[in-house]
């Protein structure tokens, strides 16, 4: 689908230009050139079309780029939420995921991310959920919600931002997609 509209695209702004060509410098935006010239314009519109298969390759294959994950992203609104992407294979991720809720209660995630071309989302289907209270600053107890069936994806867009989205909202409130940026962006 994305070739069939870059290649209308293509073709569309060819033949503008091939209009736009037929016309002499020197003369008023009526006059159109003698018919002589019109046959090399389309022998060079023609040569460019038939270049579109390459051009439009080129193009898919710099978009199509696995995305990497890797890295500390942070919750662009409050910034209180960091994900810790760390690849532990080719398209795979250990993935941290920690939300402050106060200075002494922060809910956890830890789960395994698999990126997949065809979807082009990280999926996950192992995670654990837990909140960690502290009691002093050494001390602290888990509230564990959910383990090792947690399930849910990432993403990233194209302005750059990390999405998420929990299959398991009802327990852990994480309910639409969340947004994040680079953290190790300059």
């Amino acid at each position: 689908m994305k070739k069939k509209i870059l290649t209308l695209g293509l073709v569309s702004a060819m033949i503008c230009g091939l209009l736009a060509c037929t016309k002499t410098k020197d003369t008023a935006a009526s006059e159109v050139a003698p018919a002589s010239v019109v046959p090399e314009v389309v022998s060079e519109v023609v040569s460019e079309v038939e270049s579109i298969p390459e051009i439009i390759e080129a193009t898919v294959s710099e978009s199509s780029e696995t995305p990497d994950f890797s890295g500390t992203w942070a919750e662009e609104i409050a910034g209180r939420g960091t994900i810790n992407f760390v690849k532990v294979d080719e398209n795979v991720y250990d993935v941290d995921i920690h939300w402050a809720s106060s200075a002494f209660e922060g809910s956890n995630w830890t789960m395994t991310a698999t990126y997949y071309d065809s979807t082009g989302l990280c999926e996950y289907s192992d995670a654990t959920y837990y909140i960690r209270t502290y009691t002093d600053e050494e001390n602290y107890t888990d509230d564990v919600k959910y383990e090792g069936d947690g399930a849910g994806y990432f993403w990233i867009e194209n302005d750059g931002r990390l999405c998420w989205q929990s299959d398991n909202s009802d327990v852990d409130g994480i309910d639409g997609s969340s947004f994040f940026i680079n953290a190790d962006a300059e």
